[in-house]
């Protein structure tokens, strides 16, 4: 699988297209998948909690004609796009929140399993310091190698 490549710009706290001698960086790994996959909004669930003067929000895409699972993915339920991360956006930066934090990020990611572009996931998530979420994923991929994806990103904004 191959992308075009985002890179993180710690100035602006943003992902931007990269650029490589004036084209654009191709990503053959799984960074921007998983960037995309945790970075953008998924629809929230019924009976999720919703922040104060939020709607549902999500990716139109899921509402409309939501992707059906590929020929060779294992998943039985409809692709989803993005992650529910959003929703503990204004949650208080306490212990009892990072199991959620590690479910919707595992969540997130679970096509790549189910798609056949990892063997198994591993999920971890901290708050280094306050103000800020750490995760780390180390997808374990069929060939036996392990790519680790680790982010830091802003809480409670």
């Amino acid at each position: 699988m191959t992308d075009i490549a985002l890179a993180f710009n710690a100035d602006f706290m943003e992902w931007d297209i990269a650029l490589s001698g004036g084209d654009l960086a191709q990503d053959a790994g799984l960074e921007t998948a998983a960037v995309l996959s945790l970075f953008l909004d998924r629809w929230a669930h019924a009976d999720d909690a919703l922040p104060a003067g939020s709607t549902r929000r999500g990716w139109w895409g899921d509402r409309v004609a939501p992707l059906a699972r590929p020929q060779t993915g294992t998943g039985s339920a409809p692709d989803r796009i993005g992650s529910r991360l959003w929703l503990l956006a204004r949650e208080r930066q306490l212990p009892a929140v990072l199991p959620l934090a590690k479910g919707m990020i595992a969540e997130a990611l679970a096509w790549m399993v189910e798609d056949g572009w990892a063997a198994s996931l591993d999920v971890a998530v901290s708050f280094p310091r306050r103000g800020w979420l750490l995760w780390t994923v180390a997808a374990h991929k069929p060939d036996g190698t392990t790519v680790l994806l680790t982010q830091s990103m802003p809480w409670g904004l």
